[in-house]
């Protein structure tokens, strides 16, 4: 009986071997043919230490200028971003970027640090011309705002962040396991189902189930086919999973930190991470300006608040800005 139990285990783990193989096979084919799909599919290219940053800008360049910045492992932070920028482009010049291994722009072997990508984003807007402007970043991306704001105080006028990260969001461990520990399991894991094919297989017929975006906002096919590529093919690359190796480090390089005095600051924070830290709203308050020039939101929803209150995050931010 266990002779016979034995053989069709071997026979079932070599078929299941047989089937990733295959699998990793028809997704490289695959990752060659759509490759040609993603040249210059939107946006422009800045060059920033000769390699190439994608950026897209949206609205009057004479209205006050936005810089958007997505969370880690956003796949095309441009196309997540994408319904936000154009909510908030009727009113300001908004400028969504592209860090390096991020979308289309250009992998590097620079490590990165908090000092190093932070560098690299201001020399793009540098580039773009900008020498004032408002700094909007969601999760990760707001942890390089506030060491950005501190480094280029007389640029920034002002910081909204949508859940940003703060210094010391590690302090406090909800899971058995670090929250890190978690990203890196959820990371690899989504290495090895896009390697044997497994997303590739099921997005065939609705690209919509391999991207993580706003479900409500009307994407051209062409968009969607272009973010399910960039989330099969680029998405946790040599350069992303630098940037997670060195994240609690850069958490702890911002530690300390505060926006300056001169920057005014609205913060967006989820109920739900609310719930679940205890500390989180009094961390988000921790970073306010000394002076009192900011204000902290709580909205009852998830990590992707930009997602579920659009209408309500653009309507404050206009009243804010104004």
């Amino acid at each position: 009986m266990w002779r016979k139990i034995r053989k069709v285990l071997k026979w079932l783990l070599l078929l299941l071997l047989a089937v990733i193989i295959l699998g990793t096979i028809v997704n490289a084919i695959c990752r060659l043919l759509t490759k040609s799909k993603l040249q210059d599919a939107y946006g422009q290219a800045v060059s920033v230490d000769g390699k190439s940053m994608r950026v897209d800008v949206k609205g009057d360049a004479d209205n006050p200028v936005i810089i958007l910045l997505s969370g880690f492992g956003s796949a095309s932070p441009i196309l997540e971003l994408e319904p936000l920028a154009a909510a908030l482009s009727q009113n300001y010049c908004v400028t969504t970027i592209e860090p390096f291994g991020y979308g289309l722009s250009d992998k590097t072997p620079q490590d990165r640090t908090i000092e190093n990508i932070v560098e690299e984003l201001h020399s793009c807007v540098e580039t773009l011309g900008y020498e004032e402007y408002y700094l909007m970043g969601h999760s990760i991306g707001g942890l390089y705002s506030l060491y950005w704001a501190n480094q280029y105080p007389d640029e920034v006028k002002g910081f909204i962040g949508i859940d940003p990260s703060v210094p010391g969001m590690n302090d406090e461990q909800p899971f058995p396991i670090s929250i890190t520990a978690i990203n890196k399991i959820s990371a690899y894991l989504t290495k090895v189902t896009n390697a044997v094919g497994l997303n590739r297989l099921l997005s065939a017929g609705n690209p919509r189930n391999a991207v993580y975006a706003d479900t409500t906002y009307p994407y051209t096919d062409k968009e969607l086919e272009v973010f399910r590529i960039l989330s099969l093919d680029n998405a946790y690359n040599k350069t992303v999973m630098n940037e997670l190796k060195y994240l609690d480090a850069n958490v702890e390089t911002a530690r300390g930190m505060r926006f300056p005095d001169q920057v005014a600051v609205l913060q967006f924070i989820s109920g739900s991470n609310c719930s679940l830290l205890s500390t989180w709203e009094q961390l988000h308050r921790d970073v306010l300006p000394e002076n009192g020039r900011g204000e902290v939101i709580r909205l009852e929803g998830s990590h992707y608040l930009h997602f579920e209150y659009l209408d309500q995050i653009v309507e404050h931010v206009m009243n804010w800005i104004g």
